[in-house]
């Protein structure tokens, strides 16, 4: 029994935000007998009520903030041990989440892809091995030393090798993204065959500078004594990268720019044999070649908020589900069906939240992060979620609760917004979903984030 079919949904279609509203109610989807028969007795006079001082206290504890004036600001908390909302402000407008899109990207990992990822698709054909891309991140991702058995595969042939992409029906960049991230790491390019993280890797140790792609290191200049604009570019006086050798920086990565041919360098560099790019349709009987695991994948995504883990991730998810590697037919398939019970519409147009098209509602956040729950327990979100003053990207800005992180969350940050969802651990030992989204922000993100602790240890203590 779905969300809609229990009317719930349709009921948070109604609903009419103002603060606390503690007679909204929004049941987690179970599949339990106990539960579906509670399901037709749900009524608000049944449901347990929050007390008239803890309606008091929370408003209060929300209005002392002062947010609400100087952005545009969202919240929704949701009590899982009581099954219900129990603070809703503006939960049911429309934000743009930035890197709370990972979430649903989560999501779709975990509802579409095995435990190991496939780095890649092969058939044989008398003296010719071809090879179709996987698209897993993790292949010669730095800092995975797990080796790559698609790799080892194309080393040990004594075929001839052959890639093709014609499964990858994407953009190299998704759609709304901006082109003056070009130049940076966080916006990397997609593709079928990905390869160290599609980075172009410098590492200075002492006096030696070493380039990864090695191909590409005549595109590179180093030693510049004035540098008004580092990175890469399309276009340029001979170099596509530029390296200020004065950077404090011992490693430095740079997006990679795939050109017709860059596939074919970097895979014939990495493994040692000639690569030779091919037209041909991938065809019905393909064996899979093991890759990544999926969970690593996942946790570095959500930890970092790696962008480029983040595609990949669901252009995999596509090619699952579809055959073929196109994020939207894959996000439209998964708001169509196993995500068809959200509360609100919602614009998700890639898989890292680059993208300003995307647009989504608090108490949609929480929708999703409750079918995660459905997945997998507390333990290992906690596992997966940064914690709040400890790890990944709210390492600092938080405050640990007796030496412990009691909030594990993603963030989502682009310009004029912050964004923050996930669960909180109560010192009574419930848990708490929240989705916290911030638009149009007109303070330092820092006065923001110790605006939020604030509010989230009142949470800690008074449920």
């Amino acid at each position: 029994m779905s969300l809609r079919q229990t009317g719930i949904i349709s009921s948070l279609h109604k609903y009419q935000p103002y603060q606390v509203n503690y007679l909204s109610t929004f049941l987690f989807r179970q599949s339990l007998p106990i539960l579906v028969a509670l399901l037709s007795l749900v009524s608000h006079e049944i449901l347990a009520q929050m007390q008239p001082g803890q309606i008091k206290a929370l408003n209060k504890a929300w209005n002392d903030l002062g947010l609400a004036g100087n952005s545009h600001t969202g919240l929704s908390i949701y009590d899982l041990q009581k099954r219900k909302s129990i603070f809703n402000y503006r939960a049911n407008n429309f934000f743009t989440p930035a890197s709370n899109i990972k979430i649903l990207t989560m999501y779709a990992a975990l509802e579409l892809l095995d435990e190991q990822l496939d780095a890649g698709y092969y058939s044989v054909h008398a003296d010719s091995l071809f090879i179709w891309g996987g698209g897993d991140p993790g292949t010669f991702y730095p800092d995975i030393e797990a080796p790559c058995a698609l790799a080892e595969m194309i080393k040990s042939s004594d075929k001839k090798i052959l890639f093709s992409d014609q499964h990858f029906r994407a953009t190299r960049y998704g759609e709304g993204w901006a082109w003056d991230d070009y130049p940076y790491a966080y916006q990397c390019e997609r593709n079928a065959f990905p390869i160290y993280g599609n980075r172009l890797w410098i590492n200075r140790h002492n006096d030696t500078i070493r380039i990864t792609p090695g191909y590409l290191t005549p595109l590179v200049k180093i030693d510049v004594d004035t540098i008004t604009d580092k990175g890469k570019s399309e276009w340029g006086d001979g170099y596509f990268y530029t390296y200020d050798s004065r950077d404090s920086m011992d490693e430095v990565a740079l997006p990679i720019t795939f050109f017709k041919n860059d596939v074919k360098y970097s895979w014939t560099e990495a493994t040692g044999k000639e690569i030779i790019m091919s037209s041909a349709p991938i065809s019905d009987d393909v064996l899979s070649v093991k890759g990544s695991q999926r969970d690593t994948m996942i946790r570095i995504m959500m930890q970092e908020s790696d962008n480029f883990i983040a595609e990949q991730l669901l252009l995999s998810c596509s090619f699952r589900k579809l055959h073929y590697m196109m994020d939207q037919d894959i996000i439209d398939t998964l708001l169509s069906g196993p995500l068809a019970d959200l509360p609100d519409e919602v614009d998700w147009v890639d898989g890292s939240g680059l993208s300003v098209y995307n647009q989504m509602t608090p108490r949609s956040v929480i929708a999703v992060l409750l079918h995660l729950l459905e997945m997998k327990d507390m333990a290992y979100m906690k596992t997966m979620f940064p914690a709040a003053g400890m790890t990944g990207t709210l390492k600092y800005g938080f405050k640990l609760k007796n030496g412990k992180p009691y909030v594990f969350a993603k963030s989502g940050s682009l310009r004029n917004t912050y964004c923050l969802s996930g669960f909180l651990l109560t010192r009574s030992g419930n848990i708490l979903l929240f989705s916290w989204m911030n638009n149009q922000v007109a303070v330092p993100t820092a006065d923001l984030k110790s605006s939020m602790d604030k509010f989230f240890s009142f949470l800690y203590d008074q449920f």
